[in-house]
């Protein structure tokens, strides 16, 4: 599902539909922390059953959310080599270019 998509659904929901969207993101990242294995299998494991009674906007948003969760490298998974833009400069980085030079913290995020 694409961005805009994730979007247009959250957007859409009424105030209810949006407090129970985030009541059940938090418990199932609550439970999922409990289990052992990747975090992503977890929170699929924990929410997977959850979907099957919802219906509507909260069901879609939720579904939208694990699939949005999917799309990043998971725990030890080696990161796809990207370019990004020095701030300040108009000179540009890769990701390969540190590999075998120092530790890289990489923190992937969906900010909407």
């Amino acid at each position: 599902m694409e961005k805009a998509e994730r979007d247009r659904i959250l957007s859409s929901m009424s105030q209810e539909e949006s407090d129970a969207y985030r009541q059940i993101l938090q418990e199932v990242r609550a439970e999922a922390k409990a289990l052992p294995g990747e975090q992503i299998a977890r929170r699929k494991q924990v929410l997977g059953p959850r979907l099957e009674s919802l219906q509507g906007n909260v069901k879609l948003a939720l579904t939208a959310t694990a699939a949005r969760d999917q799309t990043g490298p998971n725990e030890g998974e080696t990161p796809p080599d990207f370019n990004l833009k020095r701030m300040g400069s108009e000179e540009k980085v890769s990701l390969s270019s540190f590999r075998g030079k120092r530790p890289v913290g990489l923190i992937f995020g969906s900010y909407t």
